[in-house]
């Protein structure tokens, strides 16, 4: 329920409004919308005020935004003339095929073939994308003509158009690797991954070796991450694939490398990825003697499997495989072993484990987003803030409090009424973009922060600090570079803010990079709030490297580090060291574990 402030408000503006005074009604509106607890009926209430004043001002833009959050699509369009209020209206109305036509007046070739697909009409999606393909703009651009080709290659092969799909798929190849290798030399690796993403999704339906780059390449960036279940789910989908291709082996030497990740980080799921491992050389021995193929290539696989089995304790499985290899033509000295082996087993019990898989509930629906679209979408968009905030609004995904902050931030420039935009407006919208706290702020900020004027660069950089996303990074790495120091503040304050798992990789980019002391010592500080391994032996190499005053930071970091191995790694580290570095870890070992 309102409050009594807040039914003035309300009085104030229609009173505003009715003695011709639209702005001031404005402001009224605007001091009353922006308020967090007011319930979806006080809101639309309000909004349909604001949209009469809007209306009285001529900002067509601003009411069309207004009828679509609230629901009335066809109000919308007839509201606006604009051709992409006017594709969203059509989209909320389901009318696909008006949608693409208007996208494609405003020359959004991308967003049209998008909805025509939607609308399953791929002949006229797969002519946009080969439009968009010969865009001049994209010579240059080798991730989006790659996204182009990808999403080109779709098309025809649903049009059973196999040559031109293969054709298409071939060039995306091509320009996703350069564009991975590009953005990996310039230390961009969440965008290398979002490459590795496209050719892993080729790969599933083409060659097992492109696959197998695709998420090999994607689980190193996300191991680099610190990203743990994204990694465990990314081995376990890669693992399902190269089971039903038959590519036993790989499949058994992921099944490994997750045990061996599984234990690195403390999980418990190692123990059942040794036991798949071991399963899984087991039926590559059998479909080698199947084959016809020399019992040596047996023996190999059936030997791997024994070292899985043995490091389980699972005596029962080891002795099963000896009976195996005694079964084997391999000569009588081997055959005579492998039976010794096996009779010697028998009694012994296996170890009592328990095998723990990992569960579904752990899974992540946004593992796999759709990137080929909604990166292309982004690229079309130019990093205009009203516009994508036009997205956010017309996406049920989003909860309704987000869209509302969309709503407020994409009205905040459809209705100010300015052309050129100016400072305050702009500082404004930095805030508005930073409040929505979804990825899709960071295109327009970081279109934002090029503005000659500091004060709205530093805006830019204060929005980050609520976006806790790698690509935040971005702007604070422009920040530091800064030539105005109170935006190189607003920066150096980010860095401070910004600590979260896949956080590690820009900080300690930024502290081995930086020669300001202040810089580093917040980047330290912010390392020191990651609770991982990785951020652990950072902290050890700064006690071994650093200054006094890093080095008395890393130590009360360490103290106070909260993943579970870190007293495993301070012993294994202070085994190997002396003098002042020892003095340091023993301190540190002393202060996590009080008498």
């Amino acid at each position: 329920m309102a409050t009594v402030d807040e039914q003035e408000a309300m009085r104030r503006a229609r009173a505003a409004l009715q003695g011709g005074t639209p702005a001031q009604a404005l402001a009224d509106l605007w001091s009353f919308v922006e308020r967090t607890h007011l319930s979806a009926g006080e809101v639309a209430e309000a909004l349909r005020e604001m949209a009469r004043v809007y209306e009285s001002l001529g900002r067509e833009r601003a009411v069309a935004t207004i009828l679509l959050f609230l629901g009335e699509a066809e109000a919308a369009y007839r509201a606006s003339a604009h051709p992409t209020d006017r594709a969203r209206a059509a989209i909320a109305n389901g009318r696909l095929a008006d949608a693409a036509r208007h996208y494609v007046e405003a020359g959004w070739l991308g967003h049209g073939a998008i909805q025509l697909e939607d609308a399953g009409d791929d002949r006229g999606a797969r002519v946009l994308w080969e439009r968009l393909a010969a865009d001049p703009r994209l010579r240059k651009d080798l991730y989006t003509s790659g996204l182009v080709h990808f999403n080109l290659s779709r098309a025809c092969e649903r049009l059973g158009d196999r040559a031109a799909a293969r054709e298409a798929v071939a060039q995306s190849m091509h320009l996703l690797e350069g564009a991975a290798d590009g953005f990996e030399a310039r230390g961009l690796r969440e965008r290398a991954f979002d490459c590795y993403q496209i050719l892993l999704t080729l790969g599933r339906d083409g060659a097992f070796e492109n696959l197998a780059e695709g998420y090999l390449n994607c689980i190193r960036v996300l191991k680099e991450d610190n990203l743990k279940y994204y990694v465990l789910q990314y081995f376990e989908d890669f693992q399902g694939l190269a089971l039903e291709r038959g590519e036993l082996h790989a499949a058994a030497t992921l099944f490994r490398e997750a045990a061996e990740f599984a234990r690195r980080h403390a999980l418990p799921y190692e123990d059942h990825y040794r036991r798949r491992a071991g399963e899984t050389l087991v039926r590559a021995a059998e479909r080698a003697i199947a084959e016809g193929a020399p019992h040596e290539m047996a023996e190999n696989a059936y030997a791997a499997a024994i070292d899985a089995y043995n490091d389980l304790g699972a005596y029962a499985a080891v002795r099963d495989v000896y009976a195996r290899l005694a079964e084997l033509d391999l000569g009588d000295k081997r055959k005579a072993r492998y039976a010794r082996l096996h009779e010697r087993l028998r009694g012994e019990e296996d170890e009592p484990r328990q095998l723990v898989a990992f569960p579904d509930y752990l899974r992540m629906d946004s593992a796999y987003p759709e990137i080929w679209r909604f990166d292309v979408i982004e690229w079309e968009q130019e990093g205009d803030a009203a516009e994508t905030m036009g997205e956010v609004l017309l996406d049920p995904k989003w909860p309704e409090f987000t869209r509302r902050r969309a709503l407020l931030c994409r009205l905040h420039l459809l209705g100010c009424g300015e052309t050129p935009l100016t400072e305050r407006t702009l500082v404004a919208l930095a805030h508005h973009l930073g409040r929505v706290e979804i990825y899709a702020s960071l295109a327009p900020l970081e279109r934002l922060v090029e503005d000659p004027r500091p004060k709205v660069r530093a805006a830019c950089l204060r929005a980050a600090r609520q976006l806790f996303f790698k690509r935040s990074f971005v702007l604070v790495m422009r920040g530091l570079r800064d030539e105005d120091e109170a935006v190189r503040r607003e920066a150096i304050e980010a860095v401070s803010a910004l600590h979260f798992g896949h956080a590690f990789d820009p900080l300690q980019r930024i502290y081995r990079s930086s020669t300001d002391r202040q810089v580093r010592s917040k980047a330290l500080a912010s390392i020191g709030k990651i609770p991982s391994l990785e951020a652990a032996e950072l902290l050890i190499d700064v006690l071994r490297q650093g200054d006094a005053a890093e080095r008395a930071l890393a130590a009360d970091l360490l103290a106070r580090a909260e993943h579970p191995e870190v007293d495993a790694l301070l012993r294994r580290s202070l085994a190997h060291e002396t003098g002042a570095v020892r003095e340091a870890l023993e301190r540190v070992l002393r202060l996590r574990s009080p008498a």
